[in-house]
């Protein structure tokens, strides 16, 4: 009786270890997945946000394809943005060879099948490796690439978020590392590098905890101190390696955050119970957002018996406490967001993901364990051919989950291209794939940060360029591209020739001076006549293109290196590691390049920073139980033309203020009635804690008046804790009404 479950499970694992055998069973699972998405390949996602991210792309491939150029800038969206910066652009890393064969949608369908085996295979390799299992990761790995994070990423068109699926690569090349394999750098530092130019800013940062948890790991493992040292020392080699092979967009992407700071309030949170729906559906759905097939807690659970289940065990529970975002007081994600570059991460729920994924790791090792029992015990190689059975099963409700999540994306036929010449419009950022077939460049913005826009772009201009004074002489085109503006200018006196698109310090003139006129990009001109040749040539993606490639450089050599000498230096690795940071370093220090300072600005186009309080601004001189002061506040008499209260409060911070510390705003009523607008950032820029001391801080806000019950209502503000839920007391003032509320003003809103 023993013989036949023995032959079964030899039978899988013989599978499982042939890698060609194995990748044709993750070829045919991948095909089976995306099928669906296969037969919806050419259409367009009408979902808003695939409107914007997969735009992106298509401007991409039309700067390559049409004008034989690098797609940094981009003239199409939010009136210019730096392409290679905007976090959501995925155009640098490999599949972007993709579109450029077969088209940007007709590429997406075969990304979303090409990723799924990428996922398997990267699963299997690392599962093996953590549980020592080549059945267990072979069965489990289609439980992992098959998440439902991956189908909701299609069907949203979030297609940067298949870079989810590289995470094992990313553990594997980690764990390799703390081997002390060269292989291990060239792993870590090219899933880092991909994931990244494939628009990885949800899962690089994610993806970098866990591979800090896989390092500490590794080190703990080694038997010696002197052993730790040098796993130490190839961990940090790694990590610079990781950060030269990324230099080509991380530093695009730095340049970004420092000129336009995305700031990310809420406290979101998901209870146990939540997370648990979320993660493994219920007995008739299978299409939740982070989907798990339930049959994978049996094979976990086998894995209580086994020492290798400790690291993704606490992985695991790490995870879910992420997930439970502010769920508790104890939150973990609070700690998190308190660290540099994680700050902006919302929706903690993500993390699902990562728990999914070391649960399929738990059940990669939990079948290990029986397989390893099941040569001297026929209950456990019964067990384990169970177990196998429950996988496939398991493959089977994700597949179905997989393909009903892909059946409700929104297909429409691909609007046709118009071709004449660019010029912006006013736009619509939901549907901005037809205005890029029309050539046409759309003001409304859809970006998920504060692109630094002029207020001064039009959508209605007769010609994109002109000279500033009009009586000057004239401007005409002679050639346009998205890197490359050239013009035939006549001046009679110096003069500024303005082009209808954001200013940014990467753009260099081959006359004049490129300077910035209320945010638009110009050109200072002496008299004369002139060929003026505009270039986008930022420091930022040149010089990171350049570490990158020296990086790669140094990787190689320390790959060769390896193959001559049986164990290399760690010195030589070092150094190697640290040439390209060091040229990073020289290369920001002597390329000047004027820096884009932050456009610190109200939603309402109000200056943030104000030295004192206008005019027309009621004072009102509060304190509070943090170093904060209101020293004013501006209240209409009554709605505007539009229907709209707009309101500003005038803060001023005095020291060290707690991170979770917001304003609540009280509109109340004649007769009690009461509205609230309560906010944590300020003017959509500012926490307290982060926020300059010394001037005042303008916090405009707006209300819609037919919201509103006719009669007198009151403005009453304070400062609460917004973590705790408690008010903080407000003194030293003499319109204080109660429980820490101060009255700000009074305001009326006419019968309709």
């Amino acid at each position: 009786m023993a013989v036949l479950p023995l032959r079964i499970l030899r039978s899988g694992r013989l599978v499982a270890v042939t890698a060609s055998l194995r990748l044709m069973c993750f070829c045919a699972l991948a095909l089976w997945a995306a099928w669906t998405p296969l037969g919806q390949a050419g259409g367009m996602n009408d979902f808003r946000d695939s409107q914007v991210i997969h735009s992106y792309e298509e401007m991409a491939v039309r700067t390559v394809l049409d004008y034989g150029q690098v797609p940094l800038w981009t003239p199409w969206t939010c009136g210019g943005l730096y392409a290679l910066g905007s976090p959501q652009t995925r155009f640098a890393s490999p599949p972007f060879l993709l579109s450029l064969l077969v088209g940007a949608r007709r590429a997406e369908p075969v990304l979303l099948f090409l990723f799924l085996v990428v996922g398997m295979e990267g699963f299997f390799r690392y599962a093996r490796l953590r549980s020592g299992s080549a059945l267990g990761a072979f069965v489990t790995a289609p439980l992992f690439a098959l998440n439902g994070l991956v189908a909701m990423s299609w069907m949203q068109g979030w297609i940067n978020f298949f870079g989810f699926l590289l995470l094992p690569w990313c553990l594997l090349g980690t764990a390799l590392v703390c081997r002390r394999r060269p292989g291990g750098l060239v792993l870590l530092a090219g899933a880092f590098a991909v994931m990244l130019g494939f628009g990885g800013t949800y899962p690089v940062p994610m993806s970098a905890l866990f591979v800090v948890l896989e390092a500490a790991g590794g080190l703990l493992a080694q038997r010696s101190w002197t052993q730790r040292s040098r796993v130490a020392g190839w961990l940090g080699a790694a990590a610079l390696f990781t950060l030269g092979a990324s230099a080509f967009r991380l530093w695009p992407l730095l340049e970004t955050m420092q000129s336009a700071p995305r700031i990310m309030a809420g406290q979101p949170g998901t209870s146990l119970a939540g997370l648990a729906s979320t993660l493994l559906g219920s007995v008739r759905q299978w299409d939740s957002p982070f989907f798990l097939a339930p049959p994978i807690l049996l094979l976990a659970a086998a894995s209580v018996f086994s020492r290798r289940a400790l690291l993704p065990g606490v992985a695991a529970l790490l995870c879910a406490w992420l997930a439970t975002g502010y769920h508790f007081k104890a939150s973990l994600f609070e700690a998190l967001r308190a660290l540099p570059f994680f700050e902006t991460l919302r929706y903690p729920e993500r993390f699902a993901f990562f728990l999914a994924f070391f649960l399929a790791v738990l059940g990669a090792t939990g079948l290990g364990v029986l397989w390893r029992r099941a040569r001297r015990s026929r209950l456990a190689a019964w067990g384990a051919v169970v177990m196998c059975w429950a996988a496939l099963v398991g493959m089977g409700l994700a597949r179905q989950g997989f393909d009903a999540t892909a059946r409700r994306t929104g297909i429409v036929p691909e609007p046709e291209r118009v071709e004449q010449p660019f010029a912006q419009a006013r736009g619509n950022r939901w549907s901005l794939g037809y205005f890029v077939a029309l050539n046409r460049g759309s003001i409304a913005c859809g970006e998920a940060y504060p692109v630094p826009m002029s207020e001064a772009l039009r959508g209605d201009l007769p010609q994109e360029e002109s000279l500033e004074d009009p009586s000057a002489g004239t401007a005409r085109r002679a050639f346009w591209s998205p890197n490359r503006l050239e013009w035939d200018v006549h001046a009679a006196h110096p003069t500024f020739l303005r082009i209808n698109q954001n200013w940014h310090p990467g753009w260099k003139s081959s006359v004049g001076e490129v300077v910035s006129r209320e945010g638009l990009l110009s050109v200072s001109l002496p008299a004369g006549e002139h060929h003026v040749t505009l270039r986008f040539l930022p420091r930022s993606g040149i010089g990171g293109a350049l570490v990158s490639l020296l990086t790669w450089v140094s990787l190689g050599f320390v790959v060769l290196g390896s193959y001559r000498q049986r164990s290399l230096a760690l010195w030589k690795v070092g150094g190697l590691a640290a040439g390209p940071l060091i040229a990073w370093a020289l290369l920001a220090v002597f390329w000047r390049e004027p820096s884009a300072p932050p456009v610190l600005t109200n939603p309402n186009g109000t200056p943030l920073l104000v030295e004192a309080l206008p005019p027309e601004a009621r004072p009102v001189r509060a304190t509070f139980g943090v170093p904060v002061e209101l020293h004013g506040a501006l209240v209409p008499e009554g709605p505007d033309a539009n229907g709209l209260l707009s309101f500003e409060l005038f803060w001023k911070v005095t020291g060290n203020v707690p991170r979770p510390v917001g304003v609540f705003v009280h509109l109340v009523h004649e007769h009690g009635r009461m509205s609230s607008v309560d906010h944590e950032v300020l003017g959509g820029t500012y926490f307290f804690k982060n926020a300059p001391r010394g001037p005042l801080l303008r916090d405009a806000f707006t209300v819609s008046a037919p919201t509103l019950a006719p009669g007198t209502w009151k403005l009453l503000v304070g400062l609460w804790n917004t973590r705790q839920g408690n008010r903080i007391s407000a003194r030293d003032t003499g319109g204080l009404v109660s429980d820490g509320r101060v009255l700000a003003g009074t305001f009326t809103v006419p019968p309709p």
